[in-house]
């Protein structure tokens, strides 16, 4: 779902849709953990963001799909061929369970994503690492709630 981070830069990509690529100008990983951390803590969907230079791309995980909206990044009123739409049969469950592979398999990296303001990199690891254990609390907590007949209202 994420790649490993390069030069202050990340590709996002869920199955059937397109790759993006994320700027440094979101911290994602810290801030796509808090946002998929409330979302299993409260089984509502939330939603994630990262800058593309130029334009936007938000994604709203719900509970049996991900719908991404791609936009420009103006004051403007937005027309229709200012915004792209796309979606993918990737549950919530599944996003947090790739979220937490992605981000945990390159956690040094992903630590030192965005740098400023200059931080401890011990201590933001650490912090890091503290989400990355509480996601993966909630994944297995919540897999139930995900399993076959389940629906949510």
């Amino acid at each position: 779902m994420l790649t490993e981070p390069l030069y202050g830069w990340t590709d996002f990509q869920l199955e059937g849709t397109s790759v993006y690529g994320l700027s440094y100008l979101d911290d994602i990983a810290f801030e796509w953990l808090d946002q998929a951390i409330h979302g299993l803590e409260t089984l509502y969907p939330f939603c994630v963001k990262g800058f593309l230079e130029p334009g936007r791309m938000l994604c709203t995980v719900s509970y049996w799909n991900c719908h991404i909206v791609l936009e420009k990044d103006e004051r403007n009123p937005l027309g229709e061929k200012d915004i792209d739409l796309q979606y993918s049969h990737t549950s919530m469950l599944e996003f947090c369970k790739y979220l937490y592979d992605d981000i945990r398999g390159n956690v040094d990296k992903w630590t030192e994503f965005l740098d400023y303001p200059k931080e401890n990199l011990v201590e933001k690891k650490q912090r890091l690492l503290q989400k990355l254990e509480r996601l993966k609390e909630l994944i297995a907590e919540k897999e139930e709630c995900f399993g076959e007949n389940r629906c949510f209202l």
